[in-house]
């Protein structure tokens, strides 16, 4: 479109002036056509719509595939480039990435035996310990259902990773024969860090610039502590980085493809117990097999995943803090929805973590638009149903946690109406809550909100400010 209006602008110089009239007139209608058909408008309203709800505010979302990124939005204040983000959880991931880069050149084995690199595990074949493997600790699959404590020494920037991960090994118990249970745990990244530092004789942080940094691009991205950085939760990073590293990830530029096919595996899958926690889905390396939603915790953690979600094959690493990345490679069709090329999403943010748990539903409602417009629909003309059966839709019962973190909220255009936004955004869409129906039964009854609707409400309410993020909420 720039070519075109600079190519127009140069030769209608020589034309007579109403011609010249003529030619910009057409130049402004062929610009507001092109406006008019980006094909990622809907899914900017949605954005637009959410952080005008408030319910994220300060926060960037990035689709891309192969080729880099296709499309980008960020709310005034943030800069996917500048804004430096703690992640918690969201660390999981890169520290798997990177410990299996040793894996990829030889210097370590998925199978090798935790003992085989640190001296000071047991190999006492009367103790389960003794059969941890490398691919135990990084699928949390070790036997170990309880975290350890090496002491405050090692919280400081003065302690010694090696020493320190030692300590953890002897402060914790275990009595589970390795591979039969799973449990999101810390300790099994230390420990697997330590294999890697044991094994290769580089310190953990040389370990993070060899194998992370520098074949991702993730020129801003650090661990904490300095001297024993926490692999589990110790990452700060921006949205650009970790775009850099979901795009190494799905070229398979920045790691092999027959290691990512390894670290990809449902490892939590029955018999293992339980199988997962509810909501996010089953384990992998590091990251989530993400299925989210797909049932609670009472009934379902140890089930296999429903069909739908082991076609679309998400990998996914959320962080307590509300950032959530994931790659989809299904290429789509059949159970996993609209045909498309394999791709990135994410949502890069910090929330507090009384409101950590919202960008989840952005996720939902987010990326099923993507699907639709990668596959070359238009997601504004989709039947409903269909956007409902990727998963695109909001239930009562997630309004009703929304609404449990964000409060009352008060919309320019609704002032004096109670209950709002969650009123207009619940009912007609959704009828009340059926807390030991799946997600997905209530979905193929037609339930839930989508985007375009939600986007809809918002223009109807205007607007809103909500108790939540007033900045005593924070206190």
């Amino acid at each position: 479109m720039l070519e075109i209006m600079a190519i127009t602008t140069i030769s209608s110089q020589f034309w007579p002036l109403g011609h010249r009239r003529n030619a910009m007139l057409l130049l402004l209608a062929t610009t507001v056509i092109a406006a008019d058909a980006d094909v990622w408008a809907p899914l900017r309203r949605g954005v637009e719509a959410w952080s005008a709800l408030q319910f994220d505010t300060q926060f960037a979302i990035n689709v891309g595939d192969a080729s880099g990124r296709l499309f980008a939005w960020e709310t005034p204040g943030f800069s996917m480039s500048k804004t430096r983000m703690k992640g918690a959880s969201l660390s999981k991931w890169p520290s798997a990435v990177m410990i299996s880069g040793l894996v990829a050149d030889g210097t370590l084995a998925y199978d090798d035996l935790a003992s085989k690199h640190l001296s000071f595990w047991t190999t006492n074949r009367k103790d389960p310990r003794s059969r941890v493997t490398l691919r135990h600790l990084l699928s949390f699959r070790s036997g170990y259902l309880k975290d350890g404590f090496a002491g405050a020494v090692c919280t400081t920037n003065h302690s010694n990773f090696m020493t320190c991960a030692e300590r953890l090994y002897q402060n914790m118990t275990m009595k589970h024969e390795p591979g039969t249970v799973w449990a999101y745990l810390s300790c099994h990244l230390q420990l697997a860090g330590a294999m890697a530092v044991s094994a290769s004789g580089l310190r953990i942080d040389e370990l993070y610039d060899k194998y992370l940094y520098a074949p991702f691009n993730m020129t801003s991205t650090t661990w904490t502590p300095i001297n024993n950085p926490q692999l589990a939760t110790g990452i700060t990073t921006t949205s650009d980085d970790f775009e850099n590293l979901l795009h190494g990830l799905l070229t398979y530029k920045g790691l092999p493809k027959a290691i990512q096919d390894e670290m990809e595996v449902d490892y939590s899958q029955p018999p293992v117990e339980p199988s997962g926690d509810g909501w996010f889905g089953h384990y992998a390396m590091g990251h989530w097999w993400e299925c989210i939603g797909y049932g609670t915790p009472e009934h379902y953690e140890r089930n296999a995943l429903p069909q739908d979600c082991m076609a679309v094959h998400i990998q996914a690493g959320p962080g307590m803090y509300g950032f959530y990345p994931l790659l989809d490679r299904s290429g789509g069709g059949g159970l996993a929805g609209p045909e498309r090329q394999p791709y990135y999403f994410q949502i890069a943010l910090q929330e507090g973590i009384n409101l950590s748990g919202i960008p989840e539903y952005l996720r939902l409602l987010a990326k099923p638009i993507a699907d639709a417009i990668l596959a070359g629909r238009d997601p504004d003309t989709m039947p409903k149903r269909e956007l409902l059966s990727i998963g695109g839709g909001l239930l009562a019962r997630d309004l009703d946690d929304i609404k449990s973190a964000l409060g009352t909220c008060e919309c320019r255009q609704a002032t004096g109406r109670l209950g709002e936004p969650y009123a207009s955004l619940g009912w007609p869409y959704s009828g009340p809550d059926v807390p030991e129906v799946t997600r997905r039964e209530l979905s193929a009854q037609g339930q839930g909100i989508v985007m375009r609707e939600l986007v809809e409400v918002q223009r109807t309410l205007g607007r809103c400010s909500c108790e939540g993020r007033k900045p005593s909420a924070y206190k």
